[in-house]
């Protein structure tokens, strides 16, 4: 087996286990971080991030629609 030596071990590379883990490592320090699933978490996957990615566009939509009903010179196309 092959021995290695860490200043830090970081259970779970979460959002908050890789921001520890960055810092530590900007910091100088040797890190190891451990994921068992989803590095990054749920969230860069399949609930907070990709939801925010389908849900923008038609927001975005519907300001600048808002902002046509103001007699602005803008084309606005889906």
């Amino acid at each position: 087996m092959n021995e290695r030596s860490y200043d830090a071990i970081v259970l779970g590379a979460g959002p908050a286990g890789e921001v520890v883990a960055g810092k530590l490592a900007e910091g100088g320090w040797k890190v190891a971080l451990v994921e068992k699933d989803l590095v990054g978490g749920e969230c860069s996957f399949y609930a907070c991030m990709p939801s925010k990615a389908l849900l923008r566009p038609a927001d975005v939509l519907g300001e600048a629609q808002r902002v046509l009903r103001h007699d602005c010179n803008l084309d606005v196309e889906p």
